[in-house]
């Protein structure tokens, strides 16, 4: 099945609508929609990390980047020459054109377009080795979780829920990466880890509405 994967993602739809009419004028399928962390492990509920997703198949991917760019080529020939992208030094722009995805692409044209005025010509083959080795190091498990492994356990043995979400969460949450795949974020041991203390508090959680089943009960 051909899922849509998030490509960009927006502070507002209004923001994100140059793009969603560039993709509806070269007939690219797309799927938006907020998105919002899949587990607040502050539990504050903030607003501020809902974001407006524009999500496009896989495959597209590279050939969006490519529209856009061709895009952006048009537009930088009427760049304000007080753009803020004209004080970088060479190593800031040529960062930008290795982090494309921290940066939106008219910026990452710019950049290459400042850095061949400056007679700095990038090689293309270069940049996307870097990006290739970029995304391998994020794809790497994150670091041990173990201030969350050990709440996790205090909280599934009590029958908390909030165990129980936090077990979920190191089990199966995944990161996406620039080029639209996503990784399991944590590694094969902390996920055992979340697993089981995901186990733990849905135990813990049945041995609580039990409790409280059979006190009724008795009070009757």
């Amino acid at each position: 099945m051909n899922k849509f994967l998030p490509y960009q993602s927006f502070a507002s739809e209004i923001v994100a609508q140059p793009l969603l009419e560039l993709l509806e004028r070269h007939s690219f399928p797309v799927e938006t929609g907020w998105a919002k962390p899949d587990f607040d492990v502050s539990m504050a509920n903030n607003a501020t990390d809902t974001r407006f997703v524009v999500r496009l198949h896989q495959a597209d991917f590279e050939r969006a980047h490519q529209v856009e760019d061709e895009e952006n080529e048009a537009l930088i020939v009427h760049a304000a020459p007080d753009h803020y992208l004209f004080s970088f030094s060479d190593e800031e722009l040529f960062d930008i054109l290795v982090k494309p995805d921290e940066w939106n692409s008219y910026d990452v044209s710019l950049a290459r377009h400042i850095l061949r005025q400056r007679g700095r010509e990038v090689s293309p083959d270069t940049v996307q080795l870097l990006r290739r080795h970029r995304v391998a190091e994020m794809a790497k498990p994150e670091p041990s979780q173990k201030a969350w492994i050990m709440a996790g356990y205090l909280f599934a043995v009590f029958g908390g829920i909030v165990g129980m979400l936090i077990g979920w969460h190191l089990h199966n949450h995944k990161k996406p990466l620039p080029d639209g795949t996503q990784v399991l974020a944590f590694s094969a041991l902390d996920r055992a880890h979340g697993f089981r203390i995901l186990l733990l508090g849905l135990f813990g959680l049945l041995l609580s509405i039990l409790g409280q089943v059979v006190g009724t009960d008795g009070q009757l």
